[in-house]
């Protein structure tokens, strides 16, 4: 078969796998940040949308209700994105889901095209998109609208090192221009949908030096990359001294020592490497649960010593191009494209500090690096083989890969399953868990364990508990008006839940002290914050007060059948009150005088 009908047909049999793989996870709702980013964005729903993006947060137009939502990320053609998105998906999950795999598809096949013409082995470039496009740490990334920015800008970068390394091996007079002039585009395309695209140019000079070594091309070559380096200087200069959004430091440099905070950093790393070495267990909200950063006595723990060591393998890999270019190629990209995470002090902390985040989306495009090396290593291998023994190995890739996309089938959209979360919590020992993660296994028992056997004192017991123990977040609060309200304990839903429902600015503020996170959720809680203070309002025989809230819950996109439920429960109960048939509500009103 010719090289570029195989390669077609190794695109369409990627783009039925993930869609085998994960059309489950296509049907779920999407969840609160990819609403705040798509359906319920004011940059998305405006027609001048895409003129605001450019000198906005990320976040800045998410319409919610509470406080304004900045992230201190600058991602304007991811904004873009999903401006277009809106004008033909509308409000519908299924497409937003559907993009963002579709995305995958074409990640995996550039992955192909990479580690094909790096390696000059098909089959290599095979196993390598096929290992990205089924492995279950993508699992998250590959289906959930809220990563669309990992996703998207891996697509430039990627497309970028291979238009790049087309220039480097173009024949003798071929035109080049365009080549580079396309990178510089593409790498524009990768920083500005995600920050830690700007490790490109770095990236390039990596692609110079493997076809030094292996095809003897000049040095001077890297001159090439000076159109990028200076595109790069450009987008600082704009994001940092022109813009000067603010940023944020929510991490963990206000607590711990530089001791702590290296070895964050390394364990981090080997827990990423681990996911996608023995990536098990998917029920789970994250691969290898029991794999996590405590950001304490570092020196006591195996883990450091474990990341360390590989650390310094991965730092002696990435020095070997005498001996191996292949692998020191990938062990430093991996390096290069891994490095943007090393700053954990911009990038976590807002969960509970005594643990660094390691989010597997964040493993996206490093994990190239370590599939695309173990793909090469493996058709190396094979090609020694006598052929009996080749088509069973063969034969054991193919199921490694049926096994590497059920697993990921399980594990798509897990994140969002509290049974898993749940279990995940009750794997540590109380004292090992944060203030906020305590709180967390509180409420989901109460939710989903005590409520569903209907001991509905138990679940308030232990929503009130979480109260307590977390008085800085609208959360708790929540949970425990909702489990009140099933009890008719109205008064004090009104009580628990007014303090909450537009408070001060400078409140959020002095409550930020102790929870770096409060705005964020009082955005994710405020809508239902709404509608149980109208219900109250209605029990408590405040009919007007009660409309007013049940319509601004319409307005804050609380669900149609709830807002139903209310309004029908409201009906009867000023009826009841008056004596005479109580007037309609009107839902439809409510959602007219709805704006950005």
């Amino acid at each position: 078969m010719p090289l570029k009908a195989r390669s077609l047909a190794l695109a369409v049999l990627l783009l039925v796998a993930c869609f085998a793989t994960y059309h489950r996870a296509l049907r779920a709702p999407l969840d609160s940040d990819a609403r705040f980013l798509a359906t319920n964005n004011a940059f998305t729903l405006a027609s001048d949308g895409p003129a605001r993006v450019w000198t906005a947060d990320f976040f800045q137009g998410a319409i919610t209700h509470g406080v304004p939502y900045l992230s201190g990320y600058y991602r304007p053609v991811t904004n873009l994105l999903f401006w277009a998105e809106y004008r033909v998906a509308g409000i519908d999950p299924w497409r937003y889901h559907a993009t963002q795999l579709l995305l995958h598809v074409l990640n995996a096949f550039l992955v192909f095209l990479l580690v094909r013409r790096l390696s000059r082995r098909w089959w290599a470039g095979a196993l390598a998109a096929a290992l990205f496009a089924l492995h279950p740490v993508n699992a998250f990334a590959a289906t959930q609208p809220a990563a669309r920015a990992d996703v998207l800008f891996a697509t430039f970068y990627l497309a970028a090192l291979v238009v790049f390394d087309g220039a480097l091996t173009a024949p003798a007079g071929a035109r080049i221009a365009w080549r580079l002039a396309l990178t510089v585009l593409l790498y524009l395309g990768a920083v500005l949908s995600k920050e830690t695209g700007i490790t490109l140019p770095a990236a390039l000079c990596l692609l110079v030096a493997y076809r030094r070594t292996e095809q003897g091309i000049p040095w001077w070559r890297l001159v090439w990359t000076v159109p990028v380096w200076a595109a790069a200087a450009a987008y600082l200069v704009w994001r940092y001294l022109v813009l000067q959004l603010p940023s944020h430091a929510l991490g963990y440099a206000q607590t711990y020592g530089p001791l702590v905070l290296a070895f964050g950093v390394l364990k981090g790393v080997f827990i990423q490497v681990a996911r996608l070495v023995l990536p098990l267990q998917p029920s789970f909200p994250e691969l290898h649960p029991s794999l996590v950063d405590w950001a304490a006595a570092p020196l006591a723990d195996p883990l450091s010593y474990a990341a360390l060591a590989l650390a310094v393998a991965l730092g002696v890999g990435a020095l070997l191009w005498r001996r191996s270019r292949v692998v020191a190629f990938w062990c430093a990209l991996f390096v290069v494209t891994y490095a943007p995470l090393a700053k954990v002090d911009r990038i976590a902390g807002t969960l509970g500090r005594n643990v660094f985040l390691t989010q597997e989306r964040w493993i996206y495009l490093p994990g190239v690096a370590v599939l695309a090396l173990a793909a090469i290593a493996a058709v190396q291998l094979l090609k020694r083989w006598p052929a009996r023994p080749r088509l069973l190995a063969g034969a054991g890739i193919g199921a490694v890969l049926l096994l590497l996309g059920a697993t990921a089938s399980a594990h798509a959209g897990r994140n969002a399953d509290p049974f898993a979360e749940l279990r995940r919590l009750y794997l540590f020992p109380e004292e090992r868990l944060s203030r906020l993660e305590r709180v967390n296994k509180l409420l989901l028992y109460a939710e989903w364990v005590a409520l569903p056997m209907r001991d509905t004192a138990e679940a308030e017991a232990r929503a009130r508990r979480a109260v307590a123990l977390v008085p800085d977040s609208p959360l708790p609060a929540s949970a425990l008006a909702g489990i009140l309200a099933m009890r008719g304990k109205w008064d004090e839903v009104e009580t628990l839940l007014s303090p909450w429902l537009d408070p001060p600015r400078e409140r959020l503020v002095a409550l930020e002290a102790t929870n770096v996170r409060v705005a964020d959720d009082l955005n994710r809680v405020n809508p239902r914050v709404v509608f149980l203070l109208a219900r109250a309002a209605a029990h408590r025989g405040d009919a007007a007060r009660a409309a007013a809230l049940l319509c601004e819950a319409v307005r804050r996109d609380v669900g149609a059948a709830e807002v139903e439920g209310a309004a029908r429960e409201l009906e009867a109960l000023t009826a009841a009150r008056t004596g005479r048939p109580a007037p309609a509500f009107d839902a439809a009103a409510c959602r007219r005088e709805r704006g950005p």
